[in-house]
């Protein structure tokens, strides 16, 4: 993700910037999912999520 990050900031056309940003995307869309089956693996609270992430 840091790296899709770092090449969307120097790419030099209006092309690969949208492919970056749709690749970003992807790999978010990725991670919440990950995340949310190991959410439902430990059996966790919507309270201890929002502590693992961070949220009030």
């Amino acid at each position: 993700m840091l790296d899709l990050h770092k090449r969307l900031a120097y790419a030099q056309t209006p092309h690969d910037k949208h492919l970056l940003q749709r690749q970003i995307a992807a790999t978010d869309q990725s991670r919440r999912v990950g995340n949310r089956l190991v959410y439902e693996l430990y059996e966790l609270t919507e309270e201890e999520i929002g502590i693992v992430e961070g949220s009030p």
